[in-house]
């Protein structure tokens, strides 16, 4: 009788715990044609690989819709985008894949959940797709618009008002109104912020309910942090080195990433090859530089968790990741190292 009333105890207990269901990474790897796709443990955030995706070209940036349950993947050497959706089995298939005259270097889904975003560095231009029902994309975008060359990512405001692209070339980041029933960009009010010579911002984020913004300055080694107003134009904060002080050979930024509670965000630092950690002043948007973590050569791309517990970064020269646990306090401590497969090009959790 003891040990019944003892089992049951621990059963209801058991019942009242949270499920610890394991998350997923995708890693493009654009010299083997494939996805590799890794399990995360929900408690040390290690990995280890699950199964491959196999791609119709050389996969590049990715984006998930915010279910998680559609990948949409941009093929470089002019491969255009291909969706794909996820079967019963919780395996990734193609949909489609739409051609266009260009090469994605950086996808986004909007906030509507109805439109694909997606930039081209050499093409100097922004696209618009609408996503139809079941995830497939428009064979045609709604709308190509030219920006200038070297157009290095697109990114929404959390509220889906306005869109934003970055460029390294001119030291520019172009502003558009969007329109979300038709998916069409209209230039802001100033059509673009002029950046100082030698900035160069790459990448884009934003912060998830104040109405602040961070990049990656490339050439500048640095990260800007940005007002928005309401009206859609951003105004420069503040801009601080990203790297080390001690730092005096040749690197450049690459990703960028504000921390979903919004008190930290993260940096990739080429050729010193370390993420820059840096903590958020919210009364100003202003930040402060918390750590400097080694990671693999070439860090290109990273990706925080949805629950913020755990940062994976690629070396995309190594052709390896390493896996960090973030504590309370926004610090990474390196939980793992693990090879991925060749070229690792963008990482991304799955939602």
């Amino acid at each position: 009788m003891k040990s019944s009333r003892l089992f049951l105890r621990l059963l209801f207990a058991s019942l009242a715990l949270p499920a610890m269901m394991f998350s997923e990474v995708m890693v493009s790897l654009s010299k083997e044609h494939q996805i590799a796709v890794f399990d995360v443990d929900p408690i040390s955030g290690k990995l280890s690989e699950k199964h491959r995706i196999s791609t119709p070209g050389p996969p590049g940036a990715m984006a998930f819709n915010e279910a998680g349950d559609r990948l949409y993947v941009a093929m470089k050497s002019k491969g255009g985008i291909a969706s794909f959706g996820a079967n019963a089995d919780g395996q990734f298939e193609l949909l489609n894949q739409v051609a266009i005259d260009g090469n994605a270097g950086y996808l986004a889904v909007h906030p509507t959940g109805e439109f694909l975003l997606s930039s081209y560095y050499s093409e100097g231009m922004v696209s618009v797709h609408r996503m139809l029902e079941g995830g497939r994309l428009a064979d045609e975008p709604v709308v190509i618009v030219e920006t200038d060359e070297r157009s290095h990512a697109v990114v929404s405001d959390p509220r889906g008002r306005f869109v934003f692209v970055p460029h390294t070339r001119p030291n520019s980041i172009f502003q558009f109104r969007f329109n979300e029933e038709t998916g069409a960009l209209t230039p802001g009010d100033p059509p673009a912020l002029q950046r100082e010579e030698e900035s160069g911002p790459r990448h884009l984020w934003f912060h998830p309910t104040l109405d602040f913004a961070y990049s990656s300055d490339e050439q500048g080694k640095a990260i800007t942090s940005y007002d928005l107003s309401e009206s859609g134009a951003l105004s420069v904060l503040e801009t601080k080195t990203s790297f080390p002080d001690d730092y005096l050979e040749k690197g450049s930024t690459a990703d960028i990433e504000v921390h979903p509670s919004g008190r930290f965000v993260y940096i990739a630092n080429r050729g010193v090859n370390t993420i820059a950690g840096f903590r958020v002043n919210e009364e100003d948007g202003t930040v402060s530089l918390m750590q400097q973590s080694e990671v693999e050569p070439v860090p290109r791309s990273f990706n925080i968790s949805p629950d913020g517990n755990h940062l994976v970064a690629a070396g995309q020269q190594s052709g390896r990741l390493v896996v960090f646990r973030i504590d309370e306090e926004g610090l990474l401590h390196e939980t793992q190292r693990l090879d991925s497969g060749g070229s690792p090009w963008w990482v991304v959790f799955r939602p």
